[in-house]
């Protein structure tokens, strides 16, 4: 389901991946969320119902190269649903050490 709301796009996470532990379903949602946002000044919104885990090589497919393309600023243009708060904390920790290393090098 991709649909388009008055604050934006909404896309539902298993409507685009079968599962969040490969890179080949990372690029996957890296592609769904790049396509979303261009041209938009809302945010996306991304439902997480049912996710269960991130393995780092989806983590590094989707959000880590779309931070590396989109910048700083990617989350104030990514809202999250429907997730559990360790999903997010997960989430958090992984783009503050993309963060880091991004300025490192």
């Amino acid at each position: 389901m991709n649909t388009t709301v008055s604050n934006g796009p909404v896309l539902q996470l298993f409507d685009i991946v079968d599962n969040t532990l490969t890179n080949t379903d990372g690029l996957k949602l890296f592609l769904a969320l790049r396509h979303a946002l261009e041209g938009q000044d809302a945010p996306v919104t991304l439902f997480l119902l049912n996710l269960t885990a991130f393995s780092s090589s989806f983590l590094n497919s989707s959000f880590g190269a779309l931070y590396e393309q989109q910048g700083p600023g990617l989350m104030k243009r990514i809202r999250l649903t429907n997730y559990k708060p360790t999903q997010l904390q997960e989430l958090k920790n992984y783009l503050s050490d993309v963060a880091k290393h991004s300025k490192a090098e």
